[in-house]
């Protein structure tokens, strides 16, 4: 069974990367001039941003299996957005792209309350930036907004079920389907499926933890599953054998 971690979908991450970087190379170079040219000390939330995104980005350039690593930016270009009052299509879209990535990572599936109060609480801080525009400006924008979630919403939630439709409920992984396998990296697998730390797995096998380390990254390369919190997203619930 390939994950959407195929070699694809990785040049897509990048791909995807390089143009939001030019973006974020164009948009820090506008608030270096409204600040230092038109004195509009808003955009300052821009010069800190706009570099700190363009460093993270390029991290994902060279990993683009880190794809967590997009949710740091995407936060602050929609937070940047509110406080220069854009079309709140943009940040409510980028907060929500933000929380789609999460939960394709497995953010959620410990201390689930905590995190999505945590994440509302972002949602509300952009939403407040407008109210210094007054009640009818911040109203109406209130009212976009809410169009923007409700639609956004459901249309993650219909494709949603519409995969999981046309999923197979008991899911297998027969880790001799790879090629360059091995049984033992499918026990090694359902180790780390049951939370055993590479330094258990070492100390079992009598083996140093970089070699655990090596071995398990690139399985995780042949399953194209990208890495440790990619496999656990992805095969958290399946049955790992070894049948040729």
């Amino acid at each position: 069974m390939k994950s959407f971690y195929s070699k694809q979908f990785l040049l897509f991450v990048r791909i995807i990367s390089v143009f939001f970087i030019l973006l974020l190379i164009y948009l820090t170079g506008h608030a270096v001039y409204d600040v230092f040219f038109l004195h509009d000390y808003l955009c300052t939330v821009g010069l800190v941003c706009g570099p700190l995104s363009i460093l993270i980005l390029s991290f994902v350039v060279l990993k683009p299996e880190k794809l967590a690593l997009f949710v740091p930016p995407l936060i602050f270009y929609s937070i940047s957005n509110a406080i220069g009052n854009a079309n709140p299509a943009f940040q409510i879209i980028f907060l929500e792209l933000a929380v789609l990535i999460l939960w394709i990572r497995g953010f959620f599936r410990t201390h689930k309350s905590l995190k999505i109060v945590g994440l509302i609480l972002i949602y509300l801080v952009p939403m407040l930036f407008y109210m210094r525009l007054g009640w009818n400006e911040f109203s109406n924008q209130l009212l976009d907004i809410l169009q923007i979630i409700l639609v956004t919403s459901c249309t993650i939630f219909i494709l949603y079920e519409y995969l999981k439709s046309q999923t197979v409920k008991d899911k297998v992984l027969n880790v001799a389907d790879y090629p360059e396998t091995t049984e033992r990296d499918a026990k090694w697998l359902a180790l780390v499926q049951q939370g055993v730390k590479y330094e258990a797995i070492a100390i079992d096998y009598e083996l140093t933890l970089g070699t655990v380390q090596n071995r398990l990254n690139k399985v995780y390369h042949i399953l194209e599953i990208g890495d440790r919190i990619g496999f656990l997203s992805i095969y958290s619930n399946a049955k790992i054998i070894y049948k040729k």
